[in-house]
């Protein structure tokens, strides 16, 4: 009986692990598509730098879709490229400010800091995962 009970246990905690895991997986391509690929691209390809428009005020820009000379730097590297351990890496990075405040990793701190503010916390083992498997070298 109690080896019943217990395989019960084991079988619960494993369904809830998995349901936990699909469900950052989701929650990691959901918040991709609909944050992160605004800069880095659709396929994780990187969104490169754009040429602004001097004299142009960002608010006057965002409404006729061009560039401000205030934000022509901004872009997103290509991701698609780099390992799991590197995309961790970088994201542990971005967490820590194991960076230069001139840097784009300070960019997207405070974009992450954002997104996460309205998503709640990102892990970024999901999140490795998601640009891994799906525009990685773990896709192929």
């Amino acid at each position: 009986m109690k080896k019943i009970g217990l395989l019960a246990i084991v079988l619960a905690t494993t369904g809830l692990i998995s349901l936990s895991a699909s469900a950052n997986v989701k929650d990691a391509a959901s918040i991709y598509k609909n944050r992160c690929a605004n800069c880095h691209g659709n396929k994780a390809n990187g969104v490169p730098k754009i040429k602004g428009t001097p004299g142009i005020d960002p608010r006057e820009a965002d409404a006729k879709g061009i560039a401000s000379e205030e934000s022509a730097n901004i872009y997103g590297p290509p991701l698609n490229r780099l390992s799991k351990e590197a995309l961790l890496k970088k994201l542990d990075e971005i967490r820590n400010g194991d960076f230069d405040s001139e840097s784009t990793h300070s960019i997207m701190r405070k974009n992450l800091d954002e997104i996460e503010k309205r998503e709640g916390k990102i892990s970024d083992e999901a999140m490795a995962d998601y640009i891994y498997n799906t525009f990685g070298p773990g896709a192929e």
